[in-house]
């Protein structure tokens, strides 16, 4: 009977405590060792390897000499999937606000909520085992034979043992069977018995029939919910897949990242091959002008008007080495998917692209891209992309589910316009003799059924004027209504965004066929005359120095138009909510937390499926 469950589930749940010292007991080493290093300050115990000091533009003697290692886009994703247990960004999120970064665990961790998850939600119909042992014994006297039970001194123990296993269920009842059992041994002078054990066995149901029942209120508030506050396990649904959905959004925004800091990296090795040519250039010119300084054959301040312009490119050329601490290209810089900045430095950027994909933050090897910026013309079906936008951008998705929480919530509120009328009704089987067990006891009586009860009530519970029902009404309406109208205004964001990349797209195409064009007119015109220089002809110095500085420029605006381009149609798979499908990746959602995973076809292609 219940009595003999008693012992298997106390048995059962003294496993669960896989350390018992640790639980109940007065064993606190554990707590002490983590108190010893809370009070030397929590130092550090290990360290991660730094043992490569960072390269600066004065530890660099020569450039060219410098071992690197070639990464493709493809596999620099590969790489950053192989280190992405934490969503890094560029913003120093990780030390300015740590718990807000979206990590590897952030699914897990709200599916393992226990207050919010859907597991805790459904804990709310688990079954609930509850036992109570009471001894009493009683010595008194009394004025009068009449309390005393025809005595006046009165003596008694008395035994009482209650077993009760309840469960609610999905309707907001409760049931509920119960062993209720006594003992009562005293010297009243009117008992069958010294002694007496009484056995009742109860099966009791609650069901509420106005406020608090049905399927659909307990499946979206829960059961025994309070206005406003609503947790059942179709809102812990909705709960999981928004936290799903911003997993989404954080691996969109750090594959964006690597992406953009691939770009600026090349971009910033295109730039310094520029400003060496420039600086190789102008170290030939400032030494013809300073040897014809020396046989008197030109004024000084020709050469130093070449020295000039000499320094001057070997200052950039530094800069192009070095790189500055100013924002590169990252997400929700002036666009969502991140606004090409056109800053070079390969040590400043190559040493942010290894803080984003997990690599040492200096190594024996400079990552040098491998892949090339797209150089052909695309043209978007708007009617597709604007549709794929609103479909697929985790931001609509996230606010759309939250849309469909609020609308649960209204109905559930409702309930709270109606009274608490519940239906009680209690079985209940009784057996009293001498004995507990065995014969003549009072198990055998309770046996035979021949005493039985039933009874049946009804409470009512009626707050007058409803005031806090129709409060939740018009409060959970009023969320609706918000996240309706953020809703809209969030759908005409993106569009708008959507367009402004589509028609940066377009403006960088073109600024690359014009740059091109310009480069080319700049490198003729420097041709010309370093070819009339070589033959003799009179050059006039301010033009050469000026076609110079043109080409150097001209060289640098291409490869900028070109890595522009390249973001910008990256930016507008960003924005249509296909980055992750274009980078050929795809979530797996296993039992605990999702993964990012690569699929087997070769590269990521930088080129939209929609575009032509």
């Amino acid at each position: 009977m219940l009595a003999c469950a008693v012992g298997v589930i106390t048995a059962i749940g003294c496993q669960t405590h896989r350390n018992f010292s640790e639980t109940v007991s007065n064993d606190t080493s554990s707590i002490d060792a983590i108190m010893q290093m809370v009070d030397a300050g929590a130092p550090a115990i290990t360290f991660p390897d730094a043992s490569t000091a960072p390269r600066t533009v004065r530890s660099i003697d020569d450039f060219a000499s410098l071992q690197y290692r070639d990464m493709s886009l493809q596999e620099t994703i590969h790489t950053a999937l192989q280190h992405s247990q934490v969503m890094r960004d560029l913003g120093a999120t990780i030390l300015r606000a740590p718990q807000t970064v979206v990590t590897d665990q952030t699914k897990s961790l709200a599916e393992l909520d226990p207050q919010t998850s859907i597991e805790s939600a459904l804990a709310a119909y688990d079954a609930q085992f509850y036992a109570l042992g009471k001894w009493q014994n009683n010595d008194r006297r009394f004025n009068n034979r009449f309390f005393g039970g025809g005595a006046n001194a009165f003596k008694q123990d008395t035994h009482d043992y209650v077993f009760q296993l309840s469960k609610r269920t999905a309707t907001g009842a409760e049931f509920a069977v119960r062993n209720v059992i006594d003992y009562d041994a005293n010297n009243a002078t009117g008992n069958l018995t010294d002694s007496a054990w009484q056995s009742q066995i109860h099966a009791e149901m609650r069901q509420p029939l106005m406020q608090g029942g049905g399927l659909q209120f307990n499946r979206i508030a829960g059961p025994a919910a309070q206005p406003g506050i609503y947790a059942g396990v179709l809102i812990a649904k909705v709960n999981n897949d928004i936290t799903s959905a911003k997993f989404r959004q954080g691996a969109r925004d750090y594959i964006s990242n690597v992406i953009n800091a691939y770009w600026d990296l090349y971009f910033a090795y295109r730039d310094l091959d520029s400003k060496r040519d420039a600086l190789e250039r102008s170290r030939e010119t400032w030494q013809n002008y300073e040897a014809q300084k020396s046989s008197n054959r030109k004024a000084g301040a020709s050469e130093a008007f070449a020295r000039e312009q000499y320094f001057r490119f070997q200052s950039e050329l530094q800069d192009a080495v070095a790189g500055k601490l100013i924002q590169r290209t990252q997400v929700n810089n002036s666009t969502s998917g991140g606004t090409f900045a056109g800053q070079g430095g390969v040590l400043a950027s190559e040493r942010r692209l290894r803080l984003l994909i997990g690599l040492p933050i200096s190594d024996d090897a400079l990552i040098r891209p491998s892949d090339e910026p797209l150089n052909a013309p695309m043209t978007f079906d708007w009617d597709s992309i604007s549709v794929e936008a609103i479909r697929l951008r985790s931001e609509l998705q996230q606010q759309r589910l939250l849309v469909k929480r609020r609308e649960m919530e209204t109905l559930a509120a409702k309930n709270f316009l109606m009274p608490t009328l519940d239906l009680v009704t209690i079985y209940r089987v009784r057996g009293l003799d001498k004995d507990l067990a065995g014969d003549n006891s009072a198990f055998n009586q309770l046996g035979t059924l021949d005493y039985q009860e039933y009874e049946a009530s009804l409470e009512l519970k009626l707050p007058v004027g409803f005031r806090q029902g129709y409060l939740a009404v018009r409060h959970a309406k009023a969320q609706l209504a918000r996240e309706l109208a953020v809703l809209e205004e969030q759908e005409r964001q993106i569009l708008h965004d959507l367009s402004a990349v589509v028609g940066e797209s377009d403006r960088a195409f073109t600024q690359m066929e014009t740059n091109l064009n310009r480069y080319l007119a700049a490198r003729d015109a420097l041709q010309i005359l370093d070819a009339n220089r070589a033959a003799g002809l009179p050059v006039n110095l301010e033009q050469l120095l000026d076609a110079q500085r043109r080409v150097t420029e001209a060289q640098s605006r291409y490869f900028l138009s070109m890595v522009e381009y390249t973001v910008a149609a990256k930016n507008v798979q960003f924005e249509k909510g296909t980055l992750l499908q274009t980078a050929n990746l795809f979530l797996v959602d296993e039992s605990t937390s999702p993964v990012l995973l690569t699929e087997s076809r070769n590269g990521a292609s930088s080129v939209p499926d929609d575009a032509s």
